[in-house]
């Protein structure tokens, strides 16, 4: 794997774009001091350099200097306003280093992609599915979870379990933003795997949405009970469930 060493402040920026560089390249993060960029270099020899711009000022053109000295070969990318490029201009004319005004992350993909020659859209396929929110459906129909998946899988990233232990297992692998459940599984039924979830700290916030088979007011008000984020009679209609799952996270967000 390319070995990237990030080089900032280690404010909320950098550490995003450690964050999602870190998926798919060995990345180390690096405090913007020169003696440490010195010591990183040697100790572990990067394929690129990447430096975070908008925490630099003229003081810091010794930075420039140690990765000149290092390597003149190494490529480096910077980001951030385009003023303070200014401060560092004469080092881009060997062609070393190489400017990004937006460190959005399809530039920042499609920059380093380019210097290491390899294609970035597999990458960047996999930063958006991974941005996705993530939904668990559990059900043991398998044809209902069929169903399920592609309703849902356009606009978030959709894991099936057929039990409460393939769905509290898959918790405990990924956690999930949403849960579908299953109100009349057999064995361990929908009400006894919502208070397993709930029973556990790190999943008890996370909302529930139950589906059931039947709609007899008795039945309903018994799922109701149970205060799920909200409930849908089988088979669900998929513009009234992404609604409301859209509902459910635009709640969370306020």
């Amino acid at each position: 794997m390319r070995k990237i060493l990030i080089v900032g402040d280690f404010t909320n920026d950098t550490s995003d774009v450690n964050s999602f560089l870190s998926q798919h390249f060995h990345t180390q993060l690096c405090t913007n001091s020169a003696k440490i960029v010195k010591s990183m270099l040697k100790l572990y020899t990067p394929d690129l350099v990447l430096m975070d711009l908008d925490c630099f000022n003229n003081t810091h053109t010794e930075i420039f200097e140690v990765i000149q000295e290092y390597s003149d070969e190494i490529p480096v990318i910077t980001y951030g306003r385009e003023k303070n490029k200014q401060m560092f201009i004469s080092y881009y004319y060997t062609g070393q280093c190489k400017h990004i005004p937006q460190a959005d992350r399809e530039s920042l993909i499609r920059a380093i992609c380019k210097e290491f020659s390899m294609s970035a859209d597999p990458i960047l396929n996999a930063v958006v599915e991974t941005d996705k929110r993530h939904i668990i459906v559990v059900d043991d129909n398998p044809v209902l979870l069929r169903n399920m998946r592609n309703m849902l899988q356009d606009k978030y990233r959709v894991t099936l379990a057929t039990s409460a232990a393939q769905c509290m297992k898959v918790l405990g692998q990924d956690r999930p933003d949403l849960v579908i459940l299953d109100y009349e599984m057999p064995v361990v039924d929908g009400k006894q795997t919502l208070e397993m979830i709930r029973a556990e700290d790190d999943y008890k916030d996370v909302p529930v949405i139950f589906l059931t088979g039947i709609a007899d007011k008795e039945h309903v008000d018994a799922v109701l009970d149970l205060k799920p984020a909200g409930y849908f009679v089988k088979p669900p209609m998929q513009t009234k469930i992404i609604n409301a799952i859209e509902n459910i996270f635009l709640k969370q967000a306020d």
